[in-house]
């Protein structure tokens, strides 16, 4: 009653944009929960605390190993650590705005393409400055301002893999675009004992000798903390070649064209025979990128056994693309850097949109509610904005009173990524439902 009082043409903008946004939110309780048979058991019988549902992704303010800390500190010494971390810091805001303007061919003779036209100048000098990494300063510069956040953004990925697919054991694994290796660091977390070969690909000479120099710890003469890692400027000419986990994090910007990001994606799929993981910024470019990906696997890979793992809990079109809102399907992942930002600052986040796709039938929790937003815990209820099988964003507030006091905890211990281990039955049509606004 009293915010519908106020004159709101004496009131600040900020206040005058949360009244606007107090006045879009619309969410459900018309829905019929059941909650996952083997959460259900652990919690009533086994004493699982709610907050440790099988859903959580548990990978908070993740940090680099110590021993991949000591190395990057041997392999800095040469160097001010002062430069590297503001040339670090520097790179990583140039990545996280950084857009994709494709150069492919025109459709007709005669015609100027557009895509050159409206691109930038500043974007066609960004091939020979910032993103080069040529030379041993632009390597440490990576290392030192990039892996700790690249790390964690993979070790979330690779920890969300682990738990809904426990019995997983792969023996090899390809890293396409590697950089310093952080994605060997993390899929050495997770399955070091069963990995018999690890590919590392990365067009940069001197990208591969920092990665394997890491791995010895900064010692030349060392052995490397992880066995047979084998470093390449090339993909593998034999198209027969299969890895169990293939990877390509943070570097699918560098395709010039979309034909030949399209081929890469298509060589890419081919080669993985368990998981295939594709990971960009969390910025709307990147988003984009990866949704033009889905489209393009969905159209041209769609008969095969291969299925969406991951983010999606279903294979539709995007539901953020069908919003048309401006706001990127994206995550966010917390970790501690390896230095203190200039600020002083000792942890971070970084916002990716990521693909999972997998070989092998779905598993048990393919369809639970994903969280695309941070929960709203209030008085008595929980706001969650989720993406539903049924491939609409829906916003649903969960009580005790309505759903029950277990399935209300699960959803207030639930986080950003997370999935809700329950199945959710919309009882509401689409018709009488209004359209869900971002909250």
């Amino acid at each position: 009653m009293f915010l519908s009082n106020l004159r709101v043409h004496y009131c600040p903008k900020s206040f005058q944009q949360c009244l606007a946004t107090f006045g879009k939110l619309q969410y459900t309780t018309k829905v019929k929960c059941e909650l996952d048979t083997s959460t259900e058991k652990a919690i009533a019988e086994d004493g699982l605390k709610p907050r440790k549902h099988r859903g959580r992704i548990k990978c908070n303010n993740t940090a680099v190993p110590p021993e991949i800390h000591d190395a990057i500190v041997r392999c800095a010494k040469d160097y001010p650590l002062k430069s590297l971390i503001t040339d670090g810091q520097r790179l990583s805001n140039c990545i996280r705005s950084r857009k994709w303007y494709p150069i492919d061919p025109a459709p007709n003779r005669g015609r100027t393409n557009r895509s050159i036209e409206r691109t930038p100048p500043s974007a066609k000098r960004q091939d020979a400055s910032v993103f080069d990494m040529h030379d041993e300063y632009s390597c440490l510069t990576q290392l030192v301002g990039r892996s700790d956040a690249e790390y964690a953004v993979l070790k979330r990925i690779f920890t969300e893999i682990a738990q809904r697919d426990p019995e997983l054991k792969p023996r090899s694994f390809l890293d396409f675009g590697a950089g310093v290796g952080t994605g060997t660091w993390a899929v050495a977390e997770h399955w070091h004992d069963h990995l018999f070969e690890i590919l590392s690909v990365d067009k940069s000479r001197q990208m591969n000798d920092l990665a394997e120099l890491v791995l010895r710890q900064g010692d030349p003469n060392r052995a490397t903390m992880v066995r047979n890692v084998f470093y390449r400027q090339f993909l593998p000419a034999s198209p027969d070649r299969k890895y169990d986990i293939v990877l390509s994090a943070f570097s699918l910007f560098d395709q010039s064209s979309r034909r030949r990001l399209y081929e890469l994606v298509d060589q890419l799929y081919s080669t993985f025979d368990k998981y295939l993981i594709l990971v960009e910024q969390g910025s709307n470019a990147g988003f984009q990128l990866l949704d033009g990906i889905r489209n393009h696997i969905r159209r041209n890979h769609d008969a095969d056994d291969k299925h969406l793992f991951a983010p999606c809990p279903h294979s539709m079109v995007c539901p953020r693309m069908i919003q048309d809102d401006g706001t990127p399907c994206n995550f966010e992942a917390t970790f501690t850097r390896n230095f203190p930002a200039p600020g002083g600052h000792q942890y971070g986040s970084i916002l990716y949109s990521y693909l999972v796709y997998r070989k092998n039938p779905p598993d048990s929790a393919h369809g639970f509610p994903r969280l695309v937003r941070a929960t709203a815990v209030r008085s008595k209820h929980c706001v969650c904005h989720v993406c539903a099988a049924d491939g609409k964003l829906r916003d649903v507030a969960f009580t005790t009173s309505k759903h029950g006091q277990m399935i209300h905890r699960c959803a207030k211990a639930s986080r950003w990524g997370d999935l809700l281990p329950m199945r959710i039955q919309w009882l509401d049509s689409a018709e009488d439902d209004p359209k869900s606004d971002e909250t």
